[in-house]
Parts: C-alpha cells; structure tokens; sequence
C-alpha cells in the first residue's frame, strides 16, 4: 500500500542535470567578461603610452631648445695688491777661492822637486798628486791639510795675506803675524817672539805642527810658500777637485767657497726689464729645502746668456802665473798674490736673460749654495685697499677702454667704465670712471 502527502527529499537525477548545466553557463560568462575587461585595460594603456610619444611641433621646439642662459659673477674685493714678477735664480759663493799648486821648492839640504811651478805646466813645473785629504761638498777648517804634492803637504790657515813668499826664521810682517795666530789657535804657539817677528818660538810652533801630521819641519825651520794657503775666512766649503792621487793636478786644482759669502742672481726674461729697478724687494724661495730668504736689487746687469758665479781669487803657489794666463786671454786681473773678477760661465747656447745682481737681507743659509731658485721681484704695490675685480671680469674694447657688467639683484646688468691698474694672482685693480658706480660687494659678471 502506496503513503501518500509526503513530499520527496532527495533530487532526482534530472535536476542535477539542469544544476550542472547552468554552473557551466555562468563560468563561461565570467571568463568573457575577465577577458573583455583585460582588453580594454590593454587598450587604455597603449593608448596612454602612444600619446606620450604623439607631440605637437610646439612641443618639440620646446624640448630641443638651448637651455636659458646662465650668468657667472664675481664680488667686487677691497684688499691691498702686489704686482710681482717670477723667474729663477741662481745661488753661488759671492767669492771663490781657485787653488793652483806648485812644485815644492828644494831646500837648503838640496832635496825635494825642481821649483819654478806654473799654472800652465811645463817640464821644469810638473807637478803630481801623492795623496788627497778634500772632496767635493766637504768643510776645510783652519790648520787642516788638503792634499800631499810632490810628497810635500799643502795646508790650509786662516788669514788675509795671501802666501807671497816662503816664511822663514828672522822675516818681519803681515804675513809671519797670521800664522803665528793661526798657529796659536790651533794650540802650537802660546807666545814668545814679537807679533810679526818670525822667532825660535814660532820656528819650535812650526815644527810641532809639521810633525803632528807626520812630517819632518823644513830645513829652513820655516814655511815654503808651496805648502800653504791663507784664506781671510774658515771653514770653507770645497766645490769642486779637479784631479785624483797619481794625476797631475788641475788648473785650478781646489775650487773653494768662503763661509758666509752666498750670493743670488736673479735672471730676468728681457721682456719684462721695464718693470725691475734697483732697490725693489725680492723673494727667495728653494723648493727643494724649503728655505725662504729675502733681499733687495742691487744691480741690473745687460742681457747675457753665461751663468754669473761670482768674484774669483787665485791662491796657491802658482797664483801669479795663473792670473799671468788668465791677463793674457783677456779673463781676469793680474796680481803678485792672486786675482779676482766677476766670474761667469760661459753657456753661448743658452736663452738670454738680465742678471739681478741681488743683496741678502741676510746671509744665506749654506744648504742654497749650488741650488737653482724661485725669485719674485714685487714690482709695484697699492698704496692701501683698492678695488679689485677677477681678470676675468675686465672686457676691453677695440678703442681701449675697458668696463665690468654689474649685476643687479634684480637681474639687470649694467655696464660700468673702470680703469685697470696692477694685477695680482689673478685679481686686477679697477677704479670706476665715474666715482660710486662701483663699490665693494657688488656682483660682476665673469666671462669664460
């Protein structure tokens, strides 16, 4: 028997059928819309990056023009100006001592090389080196020995006179009186015999100072002529040695400086002769040690291309036949105990230049001697602060007169007619033609 009135709770398969069905209708829906909307999307996009490469010719002209100009200024300084002028210079011994040795002269035993040496050599004047106690760049003090000749030693003393003849036992002067005080400085001779009168204590004093480096004292009790050199200055410095042990000994063979006798030559480019007089201050400066060093003008010379090297005496045994061969050729004077002159060294291929003779304000350190250095001339100074504007900032014209543009701080510019005056490290003095047209702080335009 059949209940009827209750409703059925299960669905029958055809209802899942329908279900299904419209499930798959509405996923197609979604994806046409996902895929309308994705297109549209796509589209707004190129769109939009089209239009950023779509531009007017209005457009264009703007994005390829020039930038605006730009204005560069400068202020206008107050300040004090130096002009100056650089160039190099070279320091030297404002006196050089050349030494020209001698064959030692026989003694009264009838021993030691033939006399009569010269400057020039010679068969009665040939002369060798047994041994060298100096170097170039070395110090010689008072009483040292510099080198052995012919077996015969040759000594430095400090004094005036130069050796003009040997100093023997019973001679009177200037001569006797400096080595008795050079001998005395050295602890030899303590007094005794008249200043000047060459005695048995200055006979015993020369002995102990032969035989202290070896030697046996001359037979004539005294000092020949060839074994001494008197310099008014010691210590003096050795520049150069021209010869060796065993060679004959070149002419000059010792080339000394004096203490504290450096001199500086400036050499000016003839360009700016115009611009340098005597009595101008100068600035020294050696980059290689350092040392700043000042002075003044004292001279200026012609235009030249030889190097200046000072004021030469010739010492030595051989020194009159030295300055005899040097009168001879024209290049030096002439004098029974040496010679001295202006020395210079020739240089016919070098570039020409005017020699500043210039004096030290003090003496020059030891350690310029031979350096090549920066010498500055100040040329012309303001009387107090003054105007100045950059090089930069002066236009001069076709007709020669010059003016700054002024720069407004509302960007107006404005020209103003100056007169230039000295310059320095790369400001230049200006004075306004019209007075006030140009003060302190304003801003000028500045070109390149």
């Amino acid at each position: 028997m059949t209940q009827l009135g209750s409703p059925a709770t299960e669905s029958s398969p055809s209802d899942g059928g329908r279900q299904a069905v419209r499930g798959s209708r509405l996923a197609r829906r979604r994806r046409v819309l996902f895929w309308v909307a994705g297109g549209a999307a796509l589209l707004a996009i190129g769109g939009l990056i089209g239009s950023s490469f779509v531009k007017s010719p209005q457009q264009i002209a703007a994005d390829t023009a020039a930038p605006p100009p730009t204005v560069t200024t400068a202020k206008v300084v107050s300040q004090v100006l130096t002009s100056s002028v650089e160039m190099r210079g070279v320091v030297y011994p404002a006196t050089q001592y050349d030494v020209y040795p001698s064959a030692p002269e026989a003694d009264a035993a009838g021993t030691g090389s033939s006399a009569g040496g010269s400057a020039t050599g010679g068969s009665s004047g040939t002369v060798y080196i047994s041994s060298l106690e100096v170097a170039a760049g070395q110090r010689i003090s008072n009483g040292e020995k510099l080198a052995e000749i012919d077996g015969e030693p040759l000594f430095a003393l400090t004094g005036g006179v130069p050796a003009w003849r040997d100093i023997t036992p019973g001679e009177n002067g200037p001569d006797v009186a400096e080595l008795q005080k050079a001998l005395a400085s050295l602890g030899y001779y303590s007094g005794g015999d008249t200043p000047g009168f060459f005695g048995t204590a200055t006979e015993d004093a020369v002995s102990e100072y032969y035989e202290h480096f070896g030697y046996t004292a001359p037979a004539t009790g005294g000092v020949p002529m060839t074994d001494v050199i008197f310099l008014p200055s010691l210590p003096a410095k050795v520049i150069a040695v021209n010869g060796a042990k065993g060679q004959q000994p070149g002419q000059p063979f010792l080339e000394l400086a004096a203490r504290g006798s450096l001199a500086v030559t400036g050499e000016l480019p003839p360009a700016y002769a115009a611009q340098v007089k005597t009595g101008l201050k100068v600035k020294i400066f050696d980059e290689v040690t350092g040392i700043h060093a000042a002075g003044t003008i004292a001279d200026v010379g012609t235009a030249t291309t030889v190097t200046p090297i000072g004021a030469i005496v010739n010492v030595g045994g051989s020194a009159a036949s030295a300055s005899s061969a040097e009168s001879s050729t024209g290049s030096g004077s002439t004098g029974t105990s040496g010679s001295s002159n202006a020395g210079s060294a020739a240089n016919p291929e070098g570039t020409p230049f005017i020699p500043l003779t210039v004096t030290p304000s003090k003496p020059l350190p030891a350690a310029l001697n031979g350096e090549n250095v920066l010498v500055t001339v100040e040329t012309g100074r303001t009387e107090g602060p003054v105007l100045t504007v950059p090089v930069a900032a002066i236009v001069t014209t076709g007709s020669g007169t010059s003016d700054v543009t002024v720069a407004g701080a509302d960007g107006k510019l404005t020209q103003v007619p100056v007169t230039p005056g000295i310059s320095e490290n790369g400001y230049v003095q200006v004075t306004p033609v019209k007075a006030g047209k140009l003060v302190a702080g304003d801003s000028v335009v500045v070109s390149g």
